[in-house]
């Protein structure tokens, strides 16, 4: 073969090899910052969902605290949000949000407390249901990074 031709055909080659080496770089890098943006966007919006929550359950958690019975235009706000939790969530988070709600109804449908009743209650491991919830969305959270 002609050194011409040869030196031709390598010098095609050679760019053709780097064509392709550039052009998976640039799609690899596309794709990565794709799923790390698409993330972000995930977790922002767990965030938010998760907080919303905490905020409605610790407004029927101090309602359930000072009056007896439900109040059920926040408890539709919470069960609404509970459900957007369930499409998202882990089972854990899903399952501390149900725990949650099922505990705030039962402390609303209690006796009214006095305040000595009310400060035991504080120290009860298991009324803490918006700090467990809290954790178990912490969690999540992570896995997610």
């Amino acid at each position: 073969m002609d050194a011409g031709v040869l030196s031709t055909l390598a010098a095609l080659a050679g760019t053709t090899v780097g064509a392709i080496s550039s052009l998976g770089t640039t799609w690899i890098t596309a794709q990565s910052k794709t799923r790390a943006e698409r993330l972000a966007a995930e977790t922002a919006k767990r965030e938010d969902l998760y907080g919303r929550f905490m905020d409605e359950l610790s407004r029927l958690y101090a309602n359930a605290l000072t009056t007896v019975g439900v109040d059920y235009e926040r408890l539709a706000s919470a069960y609404a949000l509970n459900g957007k939790i369930a499409l998202y969530a882990s089972d854990a988070v899903a399952d501390a949000a149900n725990k949650a709600i099922r505990y705030v109804v039962d402390l609303s449908i209690a006796p009214a407390r006095n305040d000595s009743e009310m400060r035991a209650l504080m120290d009860q491991e298991n009324a803490d249901v918006i700090a467990a919830f809290a954790n178990a969305c912490r969690a999540e959270l992570r896995t997610l990074l």
